[in-house]
């Protein structure tokens, strides 16, 4: 197995692209992705468990330092429109575009806050998704838009 601190030059990956050793990718120390050769009968159970833990507790703060900052955001830019009725205002604020920025990561919370608080995150899923499973006949209907894209969430295999 292949340990790469990603600080080094990009090319190390390619010369190791057609190796038949996994790659562990880190950054500072701390693991970051693993690469399993595609020809491989390898799976996740292959991995030693010590770096499958690893791995995992990776992912586990990855995620958390996500729902953090997704929350900082969302509390700044809802103190920030207070009053505010616009959606295209409401949109364009810089906290609910660095959400949009967050991408896909951000969907699954996006969905938590329409259930539990409402709000206004359309735009934002529809931007992120480039999808609307909003029909024309629930358009201004905010119950029914939030109902429609929390089934397109579970449709989609979403968890929040």
């Amino acid at each position: 197995m292949r340990v790469i601190e990603i600080t080094e030059i990009t090319e190390t990956l390619v010369d190791y692209a057609n190796s038949q050793e996994p790659i562990i990718l880190t950054r500072n120390g701390q693991a970051i992705a693993a690469i399993m050769p595609l020809e491989s009968d390898r799976n996740i159970d292959d991995i030693p468990p010590n770096l499958r833990e690893m791995i995992e507790a990776s992912q586990s703060r990855k995620k958390a330092e996500l729902e953090i900052t997704f929350y900082q955001l969302v509390d700044r830019w809802r103190i920030e429109n207070r009053g505010v009725s616009s959606t295209e205002q409401l949109s364009m604020h810089s906290a609910y575009q660095q959400i949009i920025g967050m991408g896909g990561d951000a969907i699954p919370m996006l969905l938590r806050e329409l259930e539990r608080n409402s709000g206004r995150w359309f735009w934002a899923l529809k931007s992120i998704t480039r999808e609307d499973p909003v029909t024309p006949e629930q358009r201004g209907k905010t119950k029914e838009m939030i109902e429609a894209w929390l089934n397109w969430g579970r449709k989609k295999g979403y968890i929040w």
